[in-house]
């Protein structure tokens, strides 16, 4: 049986039915090409720019990148949680600048405004890294910047509280769907 994703899980919490259709398939489109770059950028790659409204994203992530990142451990590979039953692409798990052995999971994003089950969906791919014996003790969503300018970071308060709240929300969805 298919595990279901970070996201899947969250699906019911993310109401985006007020949002025109064609607007949000081109953000949808818009994200992934700009998970591309970053994740190719993040690897040491040379990407290569094809839509133009992407490049502001892409330099306000290789700002952040090259100012705070000293170290990357994994870039978007998929994670299974067996024993919890869920699975998930962390974007990026890494070590930041002065944090000497704690790593940190990021997860990317292009809206300027900030959701609130991004919290939740960053708590999963916390757990997850976690599981897999990754020293994670901080989760941040960076949001880049349409101009390029500085990208804006929110960081988990409370990752471990916040975890136990998605997994709650893990055992509702199985509820429902299983």
């Amino acid at each position: 049986m298919k595990l279901p994703s970070v996201t899947e899980v969250l699906n019911p919490w993310t109401d985006f039915s007020g949002v025109d259709p064609e607007t949000l398939e081109n953000a949808a489109e818009r994200g992934s090409r700009v998970h591309a770059l970053c994740a190719e950028y993040a690897r040491g790659g040379f990407p290569l720019i094809s839509v133009p409204e992407d490049e502001g994203y892409f330099r306000s992530f290789c700002r952040w990148f090259d100012e705070r990142v000293g170290e990357v451990v994994m870039i978007e590979q998929e994670l299974e949680h067996s024993r919890h039953g869920f699975q998930g692409h962390p974007d990026l798990i890494c070590r930041i600048v002065g944090d000497k052995e704690a790593l940190t999971v990021v997860d990317l994003k292009t809206p300027i405004t900030k959701h609130r089950a991004w919290e939740l969906q960053l708590a999963g791919y916390y757990g997850l890294a976690q599981n897999h014996d990754f020293n994670v003790l901080r989760a941040l969503s960076v949001r880049l910047k349409k101009d390029g300018s500085r990208a804006l970071v929110d960081e988990i308060d409370n990752p471990d509280l916040t975890y136990r709240t998605f997994l709650e929300a893990l055992n509702v969805w199985k509820y429902f769907n299983q």
